[in-house]
């Protein structure tokens, strides 16, 4: 496997577990504001870096 594969692979892990800890359904508790306040941000970063991957990848 390529490291972009590996990568992006570590990245859609990354953001399945934190939809998971947001889900009402699976979660063992309720995330505070600030927990999920950060999470959201931290989301948004590894949705972001995983978009620049991809763009590598087409290129």
């Amino acid at each position: 496997m390529s490291d972009a594969v590996k990568q992006l692979e570590e990245q859609l892990n990354t953001l399945k577990l934190g939809l998971l800890k947001m889900s009402p359904r699976d979660r063992v508790r309720a995330l505070s504001t600030h927990e999920t306040d950060d999470l959201i941000l931290d989301l948004q970063d590894v949705a972001d870096d995983a978009l620049k991957v991809i763009a590598t990848l087409k290129s």
